[in-house]
């Protein structure tokens, strides 16, 4: 695909995308702590650069970023999102935190075929466990897309957690 100047092979994106979300928030990778409390997770690889900046914690909002080479260069991909624990459920840090615990797994599951948040398979809409079931549901490809994901608690019989997200291929003028 082209992008500007440059010709951008979807697949090696989506195929950097899975590796370096793996290494960052979904693998406990090292964050940066930002003016303003934000955080910073980086990872570069070839001719990709990714970052991931967000914050709060019972409710987030950030962004991951891909840009051509390094820090600087040219932004090829984006994908912005938001949302959180329920509001019923932002004062249990107990229950964040297994939350939390559990969407890091989901999201460890990114695939190439939709490489933005968790598992998507084309045969189940969930996955889950003896505690939690995790959702989500993307309109779109890696050019352009939408979507949101959700947490089930079994324990409290609710959905506990719920984001949305979008995103997809920048090009410039």
């Amino acid at each position: 695909m082209k992008i500007g100047n440059l010709e951008i092979n979807l697949e090696e994106l989506a195929n950097f995308l899975v590796e370096a979300k793996k290494a960052c928030w979904a693998g406990s990778g090292e964050e940066e702590l930002m003016m303003g409390g934000s955080k910073l997770l980086t990872f570069q690889k070839g001719n990709f650069h990714y970052i991931d900046n967000y914050a709060g914690y019972f409710q987030i909002a950030g962004n991951e970023l891909v840009r051509w080479r390094d820090f600087d260069g040219q932004r090829i991909w984006q994908m912005n999102y938001s949302g959180g624990m329920l509001p019923e459920f932002q004062g249990d840090k107990k229950l964040a935190k297994e939350t939390n615990d559990f969407l890091r797994e989901m999201l460890s599951r990114v695939s190439i075929r939709k490489p933005f948040r968790g598992l998507e398979s084309p045969v189940s809409d969930s996955v889950e466990d003896e505690n939690f079931r995790y959702f989500t549901k993307t309109e779109g490809d890696i050019e352009r897309f939408c979507g949101e994901e959700s947490i089930f608690s079994f324990q409290k019989n609710s959905k506990v957690y719920s984001l949305n997200y979008h995103g997809g291929i920048i090009i410039p003028k």
